[in-house]
């Protein structure tokens, strides 16, 4: 049986992965005195409004379930994954109203034996849940070609400093080196095509232009905050001053945000006192509506070529057409539900996108995600034209990347 001290630890260093607006939606609990985890969706950590078909949570809980493994690869903790029912119901993904668990972690010491405690980088795992319902944490993580491995030791990109890494404990250490940035970034040549041989068949990357990145955006943000519930989740999220009461817990504040002071000062009270945050919303509703019609006059041509290498974005897309859907009414169901996609692959898209951001961490770089533009129909629209994708292309999450100007930029809390 794993140590109590030791699973506590893995389930802090996987409490450091991405989630949408760092909501933090997972809910880990111990079962029998760490034979087991149970993970559950955390009450009031979902986003209905913005995520209405749960892709964010799933991805998030995937990353979640990427980053258990880094640690437990550290820890010589062996692990089994059972994906339960509830991962497909929308009452507990999408507005987490269900308190049944989605996934269960069976526990047991890789090599076994006194010393279960100590690091161990002889055993190294990865849980990769696919179109089954469970998994064995059995493959190698840390182990492999510059390609696959997030903390290989190869140059890094952009002329940053890379991550030294020797075995699975150094890719521990990537999970507190990941970084989010909102402000500028270096190019990294070569990055997203490093990045693209890091993924199984079924995904891939598709480079996406720094112009057309920045009119999808903004043309993503007027078009959802043109909603109210959307804005007021937004709102909800947003930590602009510390005198919020959940500054150093969980949100978006303003170091992170990069927001001045003396906005992030006046604008904070709209977050935190709700007549203030309804009148905000109420305003901002017909700003986005004209802002959006204004960006739809601007022209959007039909797919064109980008050189791949000199990529400062890309959208993760999952291709159906590799995928076993199944036959008949069975495809059409899932190509025609919210998602596009099974619950089950979302998640280990979430897992694929993880190892992506650790590998882009081992070269000095960080991702800028852009997600506005995937959750608004809209702009989802337009990029899928722009970049010639078909109706059997799904996109999960789109970024820029790059290396920080600022070496080390503000982290999101961790509650």
């Amino acid at each position: 049986m794993t140590g109590i001290h030791t699973l506590n630890q893995i389930i802090a260093d996987a409490a450091s992965a991405p989630s949408a607006h760092n909501t933090q939606p997972w809910s880990p609990r111990m079962i029998g005195d760490g034979a087991a985890v149970e993970l559950r969706v955390s009450r009031k950590r979902t986003l209905p409004a913005s995520d209405p078909t749960g892709r964010d949570t799933l991805l998030g809980l995937g990353a979640w379930l990427e980053a258990f493994s880094v640690s437990a690869a550290a820890h010589g903790v062996d692990f089994e994954v059972e994906v339960l029912p509830a991962l497909a119901d929308p009452e507990a993904i999408v507005h987490a109203r269900s308190d049944e668990p989605v996934l269960r972690i069976e526990l047991r010491e890789a090599g076994g034996g006194p010393g279960a405690d100590s690091v161990d980088g002889a055993m190294n795992v990865r849980a990769s849940v696919g179109a089954g319902v469970s998994a064995t944490g059995t493959g190698t993580h840390s182990q492999g070609t510059a390609a696959d491995t997030p903390g290989s030791g190869s140059a890094p990109a952009g002329g940053a400093e890379p991550v030294p890494s020797a075995g699975p404990d150094s890719d521990r250490q990537l999970l507190a080196s990941r970084r989010t940035v909102r402000g500028d970034l270096a190019p990294a040549k070569g990055l997203v095509i490093e990045l693209a041989n890091a993924l199984p068949a079924w995904l891939r990357l598709v480079p996406v232009d720094a112009d057309d990145l920045r009119h999808f955006s903004a043309l993503g943000t007027a078009d959802t905050l043109r909603e109210p519930a959307i804005a007021r989740e937004l709102a909800h999220w947003l930590r602009l001053h510390p005198s919020h009461p959940r500054y150093d817990v969980d949100g978006l504040n303003n170091k992170v945000l990069g927001v001045p002071a003396l906005v992030s000062r006046l604008a904070s009270a709209f977050t935190r006192k709700r007549r203030l945050r309804e009148a905000a919303v109420r305003v901002v509703a017909p700003v986005g509506e004209l802002w959006r019609r204004v960006l739809l006059e601007v022209p959007v041509s039909a797919a064109g070529e980008d050189a791949p290498a000199a990529a400062a974005a890309f959208v993760l897309v999952a291709d159906t057409k590799l995928l076993d859907l199944g036959s008949g009414a069975d495809a059409t169901r899932v190509l025609n539900s919210p998602l596009g996609l099974s619950p089950e692959r979302v998640l280990e898209a979430g897992q694929a996108l993880m190892r992506l951001w650790l590998l882009a961490s081992a070269r000095g770089a960080a991702f800028s995600p852009a997600s506005e533009i995937i959750d608004s129909s809209l702009a989802q629209g337009e990029l899928r034209y722009r970049l010639g994708l078909s109706r059997r292309d799904v996109p999960l999450f789109i970024t820029r990347v790059g290396v920080p100007k600022d070496p080390n930029p503000p982290r999101a809390p961790r509650r």
